[in-house]
């Protein structure tokens, strides 16, 4: 008879799903270093939006520095005329970007492929770091927004601008042939979430999900920009750089109701 109780329990049990439920968590806190989460920004637009949680680059989504439209591979000057940008510098994997920078200035970054934007949200989680201790000039590193076509003077907001390895993060929003830009102090080597709100008469900056300053500035050229990231060489061709790595966890992109595309 006990036999017989047991097994019968055990069948009341399975069949009211006792036995086999596995009880699930709570869900966790909303991650308010994202200025998307804490206010609200909605769904990502997938066109200019990436995890980078695969193998290759979507050539599909971006261009390569230093390569054809559609091409992973081939070179160009660099900044300025400065070293060279090389597609072979830009890869994907283990969950991010990489853009690698070594000690002969070469180095790399990529852009948006279909024509970009103008006036919208846009999020990232980035880190840069020297890969080498000691020896040569630091890279530049700098999550972005830039003109297709026209003067980077007149349309372009850089939103986590520094030389790798810096304890201070800069916007600068470049306008009408001048800049206006504010900073904040943070560990660039470690990973933070940079976020920037671009509207008509504005350009508002977050890091890790806190407004730090807000630009009464007006980017009145008409061409769309690019979400990119890069990591530039800012000496001339021939100056020894410390290798360094710029990497992107994901970048993100909401739009606005003044969002413009090509």
């Amino acid at each position: 008879m006990r036999r017989a109780t047991l097994v019968l329990i055990a069948a009341v049990l399975v069949l009211t799903g006792c036995a086999t439920s596995t009880p699930v968590p709570p869900p966790g806190p909303p991650d308010l270093t994202q200025a998307a989460v804490r206010n609200n920004w909605g769904t990502p637009d997938p066109v200019d939006t990436d995890e980078f949680d695969g193998d290759t680059v979507d050539l599909g989504k971006w261009q390569k520095f230093g390569t054809q439209p559609g091409l992973p591979d081939g070179c160009s000057s660099g900044y300025s005329g400065h070293g060279q940008r090389c597609g072979s510098q830009t890869t994907e994997g283990d969950g991010h970007l990489t853009v690698t920078g070594t000690a002969d200035g070469v180095t790399g970054g990529l852009s948006s492929a279909h024509g970009g934007f103008r006036y919208g949200r846009v999020e990232v989680r980035e880190r840069a770091f020297p890969t080498q201790a000691g020896g040569g000039k630091d890279y530049h590193a700098v999550p972005l927004l830039f003109p297709v076509s026209a003067d980077y003077t007149r349309s372009e907001i850089d939103y986590a601008e520094r030389d790798v390895g810096a304890k201070v993060v800069e916007i600068n929003a470049h306008h009408d042939g001048t800049q206006t830009g504010c900073q904040f102090p943070v560990d660039t080597t470690a990973w933070h979430n940079y976020a920037v709100d671009w509207e008509p008469d504005s350009v508002t900056w977050f890091v890790d999900g806190i407004q730090r300053c807000r630009l009464n500035v007006v980017i009145s050229d008409e061409d769309s920009s690019n979400g990119g990231a890069q990591l530039d060489m800012f000496p001339p061709t021939g100056t020894p750089m410390r290798p360094a790595e710029e990497q992107v966890d994901w970048i993100r992109m909401y739009p606005v109701p003044a969002t413009r595309r090509p």
